[in-house]
């Protein structure tokens, strides 16, 4: 399921798309909920709407839900990222290549798959998965470089370059999902950079971390399934380059 959303063109798998194939899962027992725009403004969603303004199609919250282990067991949370396409907004992508982009919403396509998997084999887990769904397009309502943005944590933030998106959908699915489900651990997974192949070479994903315990399993569970995965720094250096004179944070170090 997953290989298969990941290889639709986007112009079949738009945002509507995305969140109807979601709902159908809803036969397998999965609880599915979809949060339209209108409830999005008002969780304060901004720096997620914000990406997807400059586009036809409407963007998208969808919540999957999987209640197999322990009723009061807190649940694992799966964030993903859906950009169904991204052309990099206002900040154009180059021409060449730009058709591989129809492979942004590989996040929300794994956690999609993982979601499915864990109903299909009655998994005794409670695992929820949430993915923003949303198309970066350049328009006259598009967002522009120099515009501040509010995120639902209530940061403002600096846009720099329209086509560091993904980080602007994530963070406010993942504030959104630690104040509604206030989960046992967090994994976010998304294509956010083209930067990381340039570390890493298409062998291995790049695996950024606060937690050393969920991480260690994290990386013998891909280990064992033969998937490469190498653990990459964090630090204050790298959380000083995202200062920035106008706002909280700017989207780019």
């Amino acid at each position: 399921m997953t290989r298969d959303l990941v290889n639709e063109p986007a112009n079949v798998l738009t945002t509507t798309e995305f969140a109807a194939r979601l709902e159908d899962m809803t036969s397998l027992g999965l609880e599915v909920e979809v949060l339209e725009e209108a409830e999005l403004e008002k969780l304060g969603m901004r720096t997620l709407l914000c990406v997807g303004q400059g586009s036809a199609s409407p963007s998208k919250v969808v919540v999957m839900k999987w209640n197999g282990g322990d009723k009061d067991a807190a649940p694992l949370a799966l964030v993903g990222k859906g950009v169904v396409f991204d052309t990099g907004g206002i900040s154009l992508k180059p021409a060449a290549g730009m058709e591989d982009m129809t492979m942004d919403m590989g996040g929300a396509g794994v956690v999609a798959g993982t979601m499915r998997a864990l109903a299909l084999r009655k998994a005794k887990a409670n695992v929820v998965g949430l993915v923003g769904l949303v198309e970066n397009m350049p328009s006259g309502t598009a967002i522009r470089p120099g515009d501040v943005v509010k995120s639902m944590k209530g940061d403002t933030v600096e846009i720099i370059n329209t086509d560091a998106e993904g980080r602007l959908v994530l963070c406010d699915v993942l504030w959104y999902a630690q104040e509604r489900f206030k989960p046992a651990g967090v994994i976010d997974l998304a294509t956010l950079t083209g930067a990381i192949i340039i570390g890493l070479g298409h062998d291995n994903a790049g695996v950024f971390s606060n937690d050393d315990k969920l991480c260690s399993a994290f990386l013998k569970a891909a280990e064992a399934e033969g998937e490469g995965a190498w653990r990459m720094p964090l630090g204050q250096a790298y959380d000083d380059q995202l200062k920035s004179n106008v706002a909280d944070m700017k989207n780019v170090g």
